[in-house]
């Protein structure tokens, strides 16, 4: 198997599985596979020594998202890329990859009963996907109006900050509202603070919209 063969592989399963078509169109053949030929063994080399903490669902975060989205960043900046560059590249394949997500909150808002299936499968939803082995969530409410929870550890920041790459975190988290802003306005998300930008903890706000635009005509009246 050549190189590009073994390359092209290791981000086909990742959040990043186009990465390769991209860095060619914005870099020209040439330096397009450089690029992702570095990447690609910055990645083979992560997924080689991850600490997975015996949970399958942070071997999915770490190999699918996390470790790839590093390898790109950590590779464009390698071969000479500015960190603003490479941030917005792994930004935007973040963000393609969560609009698959979107679809499914597109979906999910056609629904009259949206917010009351969503209040329903959310702690389910975090506890398998988001286990306390990566991630500390704390429930602040859970009603008619509003799903309410803070983080306060989080796998992505930690994994991150220990490859000295805390900066590329932010480009996760606004992954976040590409995936649950389609959910408007039978479900309104919103969000003030992040770890990644230097705040103590995550918020994470899901607004009953039928409720919310009740309490608006009032107001208006």
């Amino acid at each position: 198997m050549s190189k590009n063969i073994k390359s092209s592989v290791v981000f086909k399963k990742t959040r990043l599985d186009n990465l390769q078509e991209t860095l060619i169109i914005l870099f020209g053949e040439i330096r397009g596979r450089h690029y992702f030929d570095k990447a690609a063994f910055i990645l083979e080399n992560e997924l080689k020594t991850m600490d997975d903490r015996g949970s399958k669902a942070i071997n999915k975060h770490l190999s699918t998202a996390i470790l790839p989205g590093y390898a790109c960043y950590r590779g464009l900046i390698d071969c000479g890329v500015s960190k603003e560059v490479a941030y917005a590249i792994v930004e935007e394949e973040i963000a393609a990859s969560a609009l698959r997500m979107g679809t499914i909150s597109e979906l999910l808002r056609g629904l009259p009963f949206a917010y009351p299936l969503f209040k329903l499968l959310i702690k389910p939803i975090m506890k398998r996907g988001y286990p306390q082995e990566g991630w500390t969530i704390n429930w602040k409410e859970l009603s008619r109006e509003r799903i309410y929870f803070h983080i306060t550890t989080c796998l992505y920041c930690e994994e991150l900050s220990k490859r000295d790459a805390l900066e590329l975190c932010p480009a996760f988290c606004n992954s976040d509202h590409v995936a649950y802003d389609p959910l408007a306005p039978r479900i309104h998300f919103r969000r003030k603070w992040t770890l990644a930008t230097g705040n103590e903890l995550c918020d994470f706000c899901f607004k009953n919209g039928k409720i919310a635009s009740k309490k608006a005509r009032k107001s208006r009246s």
